[in-house]
């Protein structure tokens, strides 16, 4: 990185060591070294709006997902009754579907009981 001119941004930098609980637990690695910056091993990480998490089980973003979406469930509700039907509508797709959709090809062959909570 040094030799293209560019520095690591060691509190914005996050790593993941992926891997079966047990393989985690076994290893002794506690951060990564790069250059001359330490960057410690993260239980998830975010990355264009999609929480990892290290045995790829998604269950921080689809708890993400389903926290986002009863927040922005329960500011419509507040308002509804300013609302005409078609407008409510319309704010429930653009605010839940939208991030119901978001990368949800990633959730595919994750196990029936994760997912639950997002139907």
């Amino acid at each position: 990185m040094t030799e293209n001119k560019l520095k690591l941004n060691s509190e914005k930098t996050e790593a993941l060591l992926v891997g079966t609980r047990q393989k985690i637990a076994s290893l002794t690695v506690t951060d990564l070294q790069l250059d001359d910056a330490t960057v410690p091993f993260s239980h998830a990480v975010k990355s264009l709006g999609i929480f990892l998490d290290s045995t790829l089980s998604m269950q921080t973003h689809i708890s993400f997902i389903i926290k986002t979406c009863f927040f922005h469930l329960r500011r419509i509700a507040s308002f509804r009754r300013y609302l005409t039907h078609d407008a409510c509508v319309k704010l429930v797709v653009s605010l839940i579907f939208s991030r119901l959709d978001y990368c949800n090809s990633l959730l595919a062959g994750l196990p029936a009981s994760s997912i639950h909570g997002l139907q």
